[in-house]
């Protein structure tokens, strides 16, 4: 009844008091703490005056745990906890907020702290509507650094540009890389010589980074049950929350099953004919639902690599799953493709440090040979990679699909940096005055021998 009271006679005083609660509950200055393993991000460089930090990414990869980490960083280097501001919008105190009371907020936070030019993350902000408002109060009139995150497709790197009329700079937040992964399994990899000394647990945790892939909060669990659930859960929850809800898609069940197929067929070629006829909706439908999980990161989509610029829009382009988690525990119940498990993987790494269709392609050459990825600088080619679990030597069909395609690469695109990816196979293969350079995932994951 106390509580009733406060509400009718003082609104105001009821409203600073839940702010003073929220800020308290989130804060580090207010005794909220976090144990934080060190991811391969550096945000340092890119947190200056002037312009936001956007964190973005496919749900669940970790953008809130980077944002947090970074500021306890920060704290640890010296910088006073009170100089550092967290708003966490999936608290459900901060669900209805606008901007205006989201300034009243702030306000309220610095005749707590008394701070002056603060850092500032604003975690889950898609929730807010015109929270873009509040990141140029931030800037322009307070003058603090700003870190902001979301997970949802209405949210990703494409329209902050918009909102933000170019006063940003955006990081893709990709689940765990391999390297990552071991950080979290409490194996810290700095050089050469302690790989090749773990060499054997090395391998084992890459049997389950194959197997459950690398969402943090999945690495860090012990229980196989829980790893399933976890992955299915994120998968359903991509689908319905950040793409059937956001595009106000009405036929669920079409779109989830069309997801279910890319996820269930990682590193193939797509035809969207052939998924219109078997799912019968309209090409179109599928066109546009591919789109939006691309767009929310459930899937990327890699082109084909051709001078002609029409080639590369038109050609067919490959598929593969954001983690591989979803490949094995969330698509259809069909015989599993270690090769292709292996190659989207390295799809992943690439794209992290790549980007996806910048440098990044594949490639066929003038004898319609596939090579699995190509790095690009400019015109110029800088690598050639193809992928398979294991080369058999006995084999003339595999050898001339798997080492013939790049030598032919090699001659085509003037690049001699061709290399092979196996699961434990190592070596130099030389034909026709190339050299492949033949290597175990782990240790090209790990750049160990590169």
């Amino acid at each position: 009844m106390i509580r009733v009271t406060f509400i009718l006679f003082d609104s105001q005083y009821e409203s600073d008091s839940m702010y003073e609660e929220v800020l308290a509950d989130w804060n580090f200055w207010g005794g909220y703490d976090i144990d934080y393993l060190d991811r391969d991000y550096s945000l340092q460089e890119f947190a200056e005056e002037g312009r936001a930090l956007i964190l973005f990414g496919v749900r669940r990869a970790g953008k809130s745990y980077l944002a947090y980490g970074y500021l306890k960083r920060t704290i640890g280097s010296g910088l006073d906890p009170k100089e550092t501001l967290i708003l966490n919008f999936e608290d459900p105190r901060l669900s209805y907020i606008d901007p205006r009371e989201l300034i009243k907020l702030y306000e309220e936070y610095l005749k707590l702290t008394g701070a002056g030019r603060p850092i500032v993350v604003l975690d889950e902000v898609q929730s807010v509507e015109g929270w873009e408002r509040f990141v140029r109060y931030l800037l322009e009139v307070r003058r603090a650094k700003v870190l902001v995150t979301g997970s949802s497709s209405k949210l990703m790197g494409e329209e902050y540009a918009t909102l933000l009329t170019g006063r940003h700079v955006s990081i893709e937040v990709f689940p765990l890389s391999f390297r990552e992964f071991l950080r979290f399994k409490g194996l810290e990899i700095k050089s050469e010589a302690e790989a090749l000394k773990e060499r054997s647990r090395i391998r084992s945790l890459l049997d389950e980074y194959l197997e459950y892939g690398g969402f943090p909060e999945v690495a860090l669990q012990d229980s196989r049950a829980v790893k399933e659930e976890l992955l299915r859960t994120y998968f359903r929850d991509i689908v319905t929350k950040d793409v059937a809800m956001r595009y106000n898609v009405r036929r669920v069940r079409k779109l989830e099953s069309l997801a279910r197929i890319y996820v269930s067929n990682v590193a193939t070629m797509v035809s969207m004919r052939k998924l219109s006829k078997s799912l019968e909706i309209g090409l179109r439908t599928v066109e546009r639902f591919s789109e939006y999980l691309e767009t929310a990161r459930v899937i990327r989509f890699l082109k084909r690599l051709s001078p002609k610029a029409k080639e590369v829009e038109r050609s067919r382009r490959k598929a593969y799953t954001i983690d591989v988690g979803f490949h094995t525990k969330a698509g259809l119940p069909i015989t599993r493709n270690l090769g292709r498990i292996m190659e989207n993987v390295v799809f992943l790494h690439l794209a992290r440090r790549y980007g996806v269709n910048e440098a990044l392609f594949y490639y066929l050459t003038s004898d319609g040979r596939e090579v699995d990825f190509v790095v690009r600088e400019g015109r110029k080619t800088v690598g050639l990679i193809q992928v398979t679990h294991h080369l058999r030597k006995g084999d003339p069909r595999q050898f001339g699909r798997e080492v013939g395609s790049l030598v032919r690469a090699s001659k085509e695109l003037e690049c001699q940096r061709a290399v092979l990816i196996t699961m434990d196979q190592e070596g130099i293969i030389e034909k026709s005055g190339v050299k492949v350079r033949v290597i175990p995932l782990w240790k090209w994951l790990l750049g160990v021998g590169v």
